[in-house]
């Protein structure tokens, strides 16, 4: 293997030197959208704990025989639809912004940055 010519040498420190003005600017996005995907998941997560109540309470009336009219029954039913559809965009949501975590903490890694600090690995 040979050694690096200075011209290589030179090749790699323009990189070096380019590398904070691309990373920075790239990195405070980062920063940001997982600042938004944090707070957008520390507010479904309430609600997806709501939807689960929620989800159970109408299972438990309807599981057994329901009770009540037919009109009671249809729109219980609907109700325990419309929680499930949402629950389940729900978890899409959550999952997504797991995926974007994952994402951020292999460009982190890539970018020498410790994901739990956010400051430069030594």
């Amino acid at each position: 293997m040979s050694r690096p010519g200075p011209k290589d040498v030179v090749r790699a420190l323009r990189r070096a030197h380019r590398l904070p003005d691309d990373v920075g600017p790239r990195m405070a996005d980062l920063e940001r959208r997982l600042a938004d995907a944090v707070r957008e998941l520390g507010r479904m997560g309430p609600q997806l704990a709501a939807l689960e109540t929620r989800v159970e309470e109408l299972a438990a009336r309807l599981a057994p025989s329901p009770t009540g009219d037919a009109a009671d029954v249809e729109a219980a039913r609907n109700v325990l639809e419309e929680v499930r559809a949402e629950h389940a965009r729900v978890r899409a949501r959550i999952s997504a912004a797991t995926v974007f975590e994952e994402r951020l903490r292999v460009l982190e890694e890539r970018a020498g940055v410790d994901s739990a600090t956010g400051l430069d690995k030594a």
